[in-house]
């Protein structure tokens, strides 16, 4: 036993060397290949404002799989870049509230990418004469048409507003056989179920005077100018015409940032209602809710006019910054007492005995509140209620009534629609002078419209005694 033990343990070595085999060195796997990846950069341009577009949101999508989407947003000089894209087909397009303002959709650009070099993606807002010629058709080439576009919102609520009723009327200067002539045409839209409206055909490069309202709301008489390209953006915010919650504060400051503290802020059509400001600030409360417009003005600086929204709740800012009157003629001293020399020709014409006068002893006895207040019973002036709720000074003749030619302190301004409160407050007239036929206006005041002129001097009238 002792000898098989022996001869056991001697077979032990032989069969473990039977068993073990060298073993092969393991290979590692080969890598494998890296898909393709590219860079997309690109740009985003505004050519309506011709500018580029900061932060626009850029989207790309694969068009094989929807869900994978890749975004990056536009830096000030609106450019772009996304990183490590994959070869395949995709879709590019971006968000920006321009766009909203357009009511255009987002424009979308179909990308193959093939291989991992970069792409350039340039985009664009379409231009002011396509989203003209898309809206109003494509117009006379001599005469190219103006598009006026926008949304109205209400001042309570914020919210767009369908079937509101949009006006917007200019001055149209005509040479013929009868010499100067000028009309005053108008455009009419109304909006639409998302309180978009357009009004096509108002002339490029000039004033319009614009109105919304709907059922008793309305924003006020405000002036706008369409720009050169001839598309003018702005909406239109209407409220309650009443006195009540509006209110509106802000500064006055020259352009070199000084405070200006004689400045006279007036809010037009708002029954009177103006402030001066003090040490640059000024506050007007009690105000008409919605779209309307202010003029400030102080001794030494141009008049500056401004259209603001003014909501139902919250109180409206609006900084108003005033440029330096340039002086055009030298100095000239003026000795005198308070009687101007505008009141002297002023009673020389009343002496004369053409037309109808009113002075401030009148204005102070009849207390006005709007503008066609001063005008009540004065010979050959008619009054128009509708749309304008302050009322419309008119005159009347054999063909019905007509809007007078209107000189603001010797000087013609327009208005069309007989809506004095827009460009005076009732609260600063110190006299009126009225030629309703047009045989008896002076020649300084004819503007040969043939419906005779109102001649409105503006000053601090004498306090009642």
């Amino acid at each position: 036993m002792f000898r098989s033990l022996l001869v056991l343990m001697m077979a032990v070595p032989a069969v473990l060397a039977a068993q073990v085999r060298p073993v092969a060195p393991v290979r590692p796997a080969a890598p494998a290949p890296q898909p393709l990846r590219a860079r997309i950069v690109g740009t985003v341009f505004d050519s309506v404002a011709t500018q580029w577009l900061g932060g626009a949101t850029v989207q790309l999508v694969d068009a094989a799989n929807p869900s994978n989407v890749r975004t990056a947003v536009t830096t000030a000089n609106g450019r772009f870049a996304i990183d490590s894209v994959a070869v395949g087909t995709y879709l590019i397009g971006y968000f920006h509230q321009r766009l909203d303002q357009l009511a255009i959709e987002a424009p979308l650009f179909r990308v193959n990418i093939t291989s991992a070099e970069e792409l350039e993606v340039p985009m664009t807002i379409p231009s002011a004469e396509t989203i003209i010629t898309k809206r109003c058709g494509p117009g006379d080439p001599e005469l190219p048409m103006g598009l006026y576009m926008g949304f109205v919102r209400a001042a309570a609520t914020n919210q767009q507003v369908p079937a509101a009723r949009v006006r917007a009327q200019y001055t149209e200067v005509t040479v013929g056989p009868r010499g100067v002539e000028r009309r005053y045409p108008s455009r009419f839209g109304s909006s639409t179920s998302d309180g978009f409206f357009t009004l096509c055909g108002v002339p490029r490069n000039a004033p319009i005077t614009a109105r919304a309202y709907a059922g008793a709301d309305s924003t006020g008489f405000i002036e706008l100018r369409t720009p050169r390209s001839g598309l003018l953006v702005r909406d239109l915010v209407i409220g309650s015409t009443n006195k009540g919650t509006g209110a509106l504060r802000g500064t006055v400051k020259s352009m070199s940032g000084k405070e200006i503290t004689s400045a006279r802020v007036v809010l037009w059509g708002a029954g009177g209602n103006g402030a001066n400001s003090t040490n640059g600030q000024y506050t007007l409360d009690g105000l008409p809710t919605g779209t309307q417009m202010i003029e400030a003005r102080a001794i030494g600086y141009q008049p500056m006019r401004l259209v603001v929204d003014i909501p139902a709740t919250d109180a409206a800012t609006a900084d108003i910054t005033l440029e330096t009157l340039v002086a055009t003629v030298d100095t000239v001293r003026v000795r005198g007492d308070r009687v101007s020399t505008q009141m002297v020709e002023f009673e020389k014409r009343r002496r004369a005995g053409f037309g109808s006068f009113i002075d401030e002893n009148q204005l102070n006895a009849r207390t006005p509140m709007f503008m066609a207040d001063i005008f009540r019973a004065v010979p050959g002036i008619s009054i128009a209620t509708g749309q304008s709720p302050q009322g419309r000074v008119l005159m009347r003749g054999n063909g019905g009534t007509c809007a007078p030619a209107v000189f603001l302190n010797g000087m013609n301004v327009p208005v069309p629609d007989g809506n004095l409160d827009a460009i005076m407050n009732s609260q600063e007239v110190m006299a009126v002078e009225v030629y309703s036929r047009t045989a008896s206006v002076p020649p300084q005041f004819d503007s040969r419209n043939g419906c005779g002129s109102i001649v409105i001097w503006t000053g601090a009238r004498k306090q009642r005694r």
